[in-house]
């Protein structure tokens, strides 16, 4: 019996080795070195190669999530043993019935637990020159599909792992092509000309809450009504001049809504991470640095709302594939978390400095994710039994017949339907009532995400030592729903009497502000200004545009100064006034001036003569709109009424890191057509418009205004300063020759998030073209 049971062994080791040789490396299937300097494979290469891996190993199968905005397949690759991934449905589904234990017994629960398995993903290189962990993933599928050492047997046997090689693939595509374009040229591992998402560049990791973007609704989907993983893993880059690795403990400050059990968790996930790194000599490691635990926006942060323990890592970048050469002296502190570069208790082995590879960063990478699998295993019911103690929570938190009401009844029932929508996106449990109206019951899993998508937000506002500053927001401080997008909201009891169904799919009615613009003769003809390097915020409005059907055209400087003869509309958006003059971003007299430069084909500003064609085409009839910093840029070569008065503030004078707050609209002019007498605008720059009476020659409207008393200000968020806002003006408009001026100091398409201003922006259109 021994030896039939060893001859059995033996076989199951010869054919464990054989299967594995099967599978080549990435760096053998591409032919290529990957992870050698200055060598990269694009996403195509990377998809193709999971695939073949896919082929070959009964551990990985190859999910597709979508087709991108440019139209590629977005993948997933799904890795366990080869027994789970036999198992795969029961798995989910295990996963799902504790993401949502309503109707499971203890019993129930606790045997569901032992028979349950850890689900992680972990995602990579959703800002596109943050390029290393789409070609670790590589690598590192490689490895769990081809080892068969005891410990990586034990975590795939614990663990299901959902790898995402890149949540950008068309950016990663863009990358790697300008990359290798200019490889060997003085241009060598510099910035582009252009955003790296087709929209929303940078910002594409601020969209999972709104889900305005096909690869963030892609993922989504697959995240919250498929797999309900237990971990979030999503991989970065940072700047090359301080830290190597940011690993969370995150800073100050906490959400406190967010159930505690995910703060413990990211802790034990992060502190093995960094465990292990530092055991293989991997110096420069911190937590507690810069990225705090309180904004919602990111990846994995809108988890932490809905159960899910999310991590960020942020790894030092090279010039994408090329070496850094970084001097000791060129490290620093200066963040929160690390004031010198010194060691300290969250950074007690800080990086000398040298030279810094791709390689590197893929090796960083590569130990930390290991880690996760190896805490994932270890911890697996810990997981397990802590997610379903979250749900029982956030559904216990509820009181009897507790609910939101989204009332069919209201100004905007359109805008109305696709909050609602969103929110079921989200897997938020949504019911409808006969006479329309929506019904949001709070005794369910996702009940602390409802509330901070509902409710007003109030900045924590902590300090690390008395009379010391507060630790400033990391991003924006709100995204109340329904102030952003102007839509009314019930906190409420649902009664027990009233008949409901569940519904998930909305198909909204079109806004009144675009039939209006239906019934126009003729459509206007919409131009907007993109400087080279790129802009997000050109990138939003052409997204918002293209979406609402304005097919606007997106202009470089020079094709602004060949003449604007084939637009009624010119739209500026919020871009520093320096950078629309002359090309260079704005930095104060302490700040480094020097930025890397782009191909001469890739230059140039609007300068002069670009200010002289903006004043010809206005003086001609056309009609300029601009927001926010762009402005200040109006402001300065317009002769119009108009000044800013906060141009000159420090931040010590007014903050605002984006925030909410109440303005009154005049309702009487063309621009604000439909809308209410109050409304909410988004607000994350120090404008505020003071006008004067004009002469003869022109016509001037204030549009919005500030409140008398600046408690009535802040609706949401955090705000430092709001008294210099009171009485002044938010929105202008004026003549200007034949044509016209529109200024809208705030964002009023804010990442595609306030639909409240919307109608703005849409009737500036429509005025353009106005008789």
């Amino acid at each position: 019996m021994v030896r039939k049971l060893t001859f059995a062994l033996a076989l199951c080791l010869l054919a464990a080795a054989a299967f594995a040789a099967t599978i080549p490396t990435p760096s053998q299937f591409l032919k290529m070195p990957v992870g050698a300097d200055r060598t990269l494979a694009d996403y195509r290469q990377v998809a193709s190669y999971l695939r073949a891996v896919a082929d070959a190993s009964p551990r990985v199968k190859i999910e597709s999530l979508g087709k991108t905005t440019l139209g590629e397949d977005e993948i997933m690759a799904v890795i366990s043993s080869e027994a789970n991934m036999q198992k795969l449905d029961r798995i989910r589904e295990i996963a799902k019935r504790l993401a949502d234990p309503r109707g499971l017994t203890d019993e129930q629960a606790e045997a569901l637990i032992r028979e349950g398995k850890s689900i992680v993903i972990v995602t990579c290189n959703i800002h596109s020159t943050e390029i290393a962990s789409s070609q670790m993933a590589m690598e590192w599928a490689h490895a769990l599909a081809t080892a068969n050492d005891p410990e990586t047997k034990r975590r795939l046997d614990n663990v299901v792992l959902l790898l995402v090689p890149s949540l950008n693939p068309d950016g990663q595509i863009m990358v790697t092509e300008w990359y290798r374009k200019y490889l060997g040229t003085r241009y060598e591992g510099g910035r582009m000309p252009e955003l790296y998402h087709h929209y929303v560049g940078h910002d594409n990791n601020r969209d999972w809450y709104m889900l305005t973007q096909v690869e963030t609704r892609n993922l989504n989907h697959a995240v919250y009504h498929e797999w309900f993983p237990q971990v979030w893993v999503d991989e970065h880059q940072m700047g090359s001049d301080g830290p190597r690795m940011f690993i969370p403990p995150f800073a100050d400050p906490v959400d406190p809504t967010v159930h505690p059990l995910i703060w413990r968790e990211v802790n034990i996930v992060g502190s093995n991470m960094a465990f292990r790194l530092e055991q293989q000599n991997k110096a420069g490691l911190i937590y507690g640095y810069s990225f705090d635990a309180y904004w919602l926006g990111g990846t994995r942060n809108t988890g932490w709302w809905k159960n899910i323990t999310g991590l960020l890592l942020e790894t030092a970048s090279a010039r994408v594939a090329t070496p850094a050469n970084v001097e000791p002296s060129e490290l620093h502190g200066g963040s929160k978390g690390l004031v010198e570069y010194k060691a300290t208790i969250n950074f007690p082995n800080p990086w000398k400095g040298g030279i810094w590879r791709l390689r590197d960063i893929m090796d960083y990478e590569r130990i930390a994710s290991d880690a996760l699998l190896e805490t994932a295993a270890d911890r697996r019911t810990d997981l397990l039994r802590d997610v379903l103690t979250r749900a029982r929570a956030a559904i216990a938190d509820a009181k009897t017949g507790e609910a939101y009401r989204i009332p069919r009844d209201q100004r905007d029932w359109p805008t109305a339907q696709q909050m609602a929508q969103i929110l079921a996106d989200h897997n938020v449990e949504l019911r409808q009532a006969d006479n329309g109206d929506y019904w949001i019951p709070m005794a369910q899993p996702y009940s602390r995400f409802v509330t901070e998508m509902l409710e007003p937000q109030r900045y924590p506002e902590v300090r690390l030592q008395p009379g010391k500053e507060i630790l400033r927001p990391y991003d924006v401080a709100t995204w109340t729903l329904p102030l952003a997008m102007g839509v009314t909201v019930e906190h409420t009891t649902l009664p027990a009497s009233l008949s409901t169904h569940v519904v998930t799919d909305i198909k909204p009615a079109t806004k009144d502000v675009i039939k209006r613009g239906e019934k126009l003769t003729r459509k206007p003809r919409v131009a907007i200004y993109n400087p080279w390097g790129g802009a997000v915020d050109e990138g939003w409005t052409r997204w918002l545009l293209d979406t609402y059907g304005f097919a606007p055209k997106s202009l470089h400087p020079q094709e602004v100064k060949a003449g604007l003869q084939n637009a009624d509309a010119f739209i500026i958006p919020d871009i520093d006034k320096e950078t629309i003059t002359t090309g260079r971003r704005r930095v104060d007299e302490t700040s480094m001036r020097y930025e890397e430069e782009l191909p001469p084909e890739y230059r140039g500003a609007l300068g002069k003569e670009g200010a002289d064609t903006l004043r010809a085409f206005v003086d001609n009839g056309g009609t300029l709109i601009a927001f926010g910093a762009g402005c200040d840029y109006v402001i300065q070569e317009f002769n119009i009424p108009v000044r800013n008065t906060l141009a000159k503030s420090t931040p010590a004078d007014f903050s605002v890191p984006g925030s909410l707050v109440r303005v009154n609209v005049r309702t009487d002019h063309p621009v604000t057509e439909g809308m209410p007498s109050q409304t909410a605008i988004f607000i994350d720059r120090p404008i505020a418009f003071e006008t004067t009476a004009p002469g003869a020659e022109m016509q001037r409207w204030v549009l919005a205004t500030y409140p008398e008393d600046s408690r009535d200000i802040l609706l949401s968020g955090w705000i430092n300063g709001e008294e210099k806002l009171t009485r002044k003006a938010a929105a202008v408009a004026t003549t200007y020759g034949k044509g016209k001026i529109v200024l809208f100091g705030f964002s009023p398409q804010h990442r595609g998030q306030t639909h409240a201003t919307f109608p703005l922006i849409f009737n500036a259109l429509y005025w353009s073209v106005a008789k």
